[in-house]
């Protein structure tokens, strides 16, 4: 949309826009009304404003936000329509230059429809003020709207057209409004209802779980939780844990609890507590009486041996470590004899770890007990 202050800069602006562009080179173009006696002119260009119409569609336009920070009426939004007449008689008195000028000024028109604001000063060219974009196009004309315009005029015929340009905007005379309160007063306060963080178990090793044995739950928006249920037993959070409690989650969200020995077995839910609700119930099957691990609760450190601790160990045969965010190529399975294996601790020596390629990525370990025997993987962490 073309913004102007001056109506007759519109004319001015599709005057320019032909001069600059119609070969060859026409200085006479002017917006102006046409010319009485045609006979008596040389080659020229007349663009003459008949009638303007509000465009409908923006009738309803509401008051905007100026770059300024005030609030300011929509502009009035036209469409202007122009005759564009031509004159240029040959010695004969024939009007053929004007035909021909009329035909250079529609392939202009068709050619290049677009005029952009504001139009700087050129050779022959006087500057155009204005911002913005508007389209000029061709009217189809009829012989009664013919008559319309001409009778009117009370002027002789000669070559003309009739074309359309717009959107033509004028600002409109309203003063403008004081900016809107960015903050209300005393500041913003939000209130109603607020979504729920609800704790959520992410992972939970070794799954199934020996009773008697440690596991680990990795999750998130645990900070708040009070409690952990593992099927009928229920484990409360402290900073310093005693009988019935456990640690509470540390800075990465990871907790570790033992399954009472005694506990039920079988399929059992693992919740978390807390004070907006628990979280999704994770499954996991609870054993007795077979080989299996605790879950470590520090990462292997730098030059230290792996101790695993656990119940049913002493028939070891083999331990497997392979990276937990899964296997890419077959290389990166670990298998090793242990160093020494009891029924409550498997040790394997670090040097046969470093030997094997151990990598300071997260890993998790199971271990063979017989042929077709092996413990519940476990999550271990290896520092750099």
């Amino acid at each position: 949309m073309a913004r102007f202050t001056n109506l007759h800069d519109a004319g001015r602006a599709l005057a320019a826009h032909l001069r600059a562009r119609i070969a060859p080179a026409l200085a006479d173009i002017t917006a102006a009304p046409p010319i009485e006696n045609p006979a008596t002119q040389g080659e020229a260009i007349r663009i003459s404003l008949l009638w303007v119409t509000p465009q409908p569609t923006h009738r309803n336009d509401p008051w905007y936000l100026a770059e300024d920070g005030q609030r300011r009426a929509p502009p009035l939004s036209l469409s202007a329509y122009f005759v564009v007449t031509a004159y240029g008689n040959s010695p004969a008195g024939e009007p053929v230059q004007a035909i021909n000028r009329l035909g250079q000024a529609l392939q202009v028109i068709e050619t290049a429809p677009d005029i952009a604001l504001p139009i700087p000063a050129a050779p022959n060219i006087d500057p155009v003020p204005g911002s913005g974009r508007m389209s000029v196009t061709l009217v189809p004309v009829a012989a009664d709207l013919m008559e319309k315009i001409f009778t009117p005029l009370q002027m002789r015929h000669r070559p003309w057209a009739l074309v359309e340009l717009g959107p033509v905007q004028l600002e409109r005379l309203h003063a403008p409004l004081p900016p809107p309160d960015l903050v209300a007063p005393g500041g913003v306060r939000l209130a109603g209802p607020a979504p729920l963080a609800r704790p959520a178990i992410t992972a939970l090793h070794p799954a199934p779980l020996g009773a008697g044995r440690r596991l680990r739950l990795d999750s998130a928006q645990a900070a708040s939780a009070t409690a952990l249920r593992i099927g009928a037993e229920v484990l409360v959070f402290a900073d310093a844990p005693g009988p019935g409690q456990i640690a509470r989650p540390d800075s990465l969200g990871r907790i570790f609890a033992t399954y009472p020995a005694a506990g039920a077995t079988g399929a059992v839910d693992v919740a978390l507590i807390g004070p907006d609700g628990a979280s999704d119930p994770h499954p996991v099957s609870i054993t007795a009486g077979l080989a299996a691990l605790d879950a470590p609760t520090d990462p292997l450190a730098t030059g230290a041996d792996l101790v695993l601790t656990g119940a049913g160990l002493a028939a070891t045969q083999r331990v497997f470590l392979w990276p937990a965010r899964g296997i890419r190529s077959p290389l990166e399975v670990i298998d090793l004899a242990p160093t020494t294996a009891t029924a409550g601790q498997v040790t394997l020596a670090r040097a046969l770890l470093d030997a094997a390629g151990l990598r300071a990525i997260p890993h998790l370990v199971a271990l063979r007990i017989s042929q077709n025997r092996f413990t519940p993987a476990v999550l271990l962490e290896v520092a750099p």
